[in-house]
């Protein structure tokens, strides 16, 4: 299974995979273990990206999808499917309040998140 993309937590405790097994991973990296594994897209992940604030990150995929993840409770809470091909990446603004995603469709969505 290839890693495509991971991301740190802002305050580094956390540590997230996007793979291309469809799942994403939660790592506790002070104690090197994997905390859980998240299933929700229907294809390659291919970009995550964590809100400034450690509670969401966001996920990119091959699905043309993107999804954002509530961190604690290990669940999707939100899914936009603007993008007619894959989406590459993923980012949040320095305050969380928009994020950001780009695509094998030429477009560039940004969506407000707080």
């Amino acid at each position: 299974m290839a890693v495509r993309s991971l991301v740190f937590s802002p305050d580094s405790s956390l540590l997230i995979t996007a793979s291309d097994d469809k799942r994403i991973n939660i790592y506790d990296v002070h104690h090197a273990n994997c905390l859980s594994t998240l299933a929700g897209h229907q294809s390659w992940v291919l970009s995550v990206d964590f809100s400034p604030d450690t509670v969401h990150f966001a996920s990119g995929s091959s699905d043309k999808r993107v999804k954002i993840w509530d961190c604690h409770a290990r669940q999707c809470i939100h899914t936009f499917d603007d993008h007619s091909d894959q989406v590459w990446g993923v980012a949040y603004n320095e305050d969380g309040t928009k994020l950001a995603s780009v695509s094998d469709d030429r477009s560039l969505c940004i969506y407000s998140t707080g």
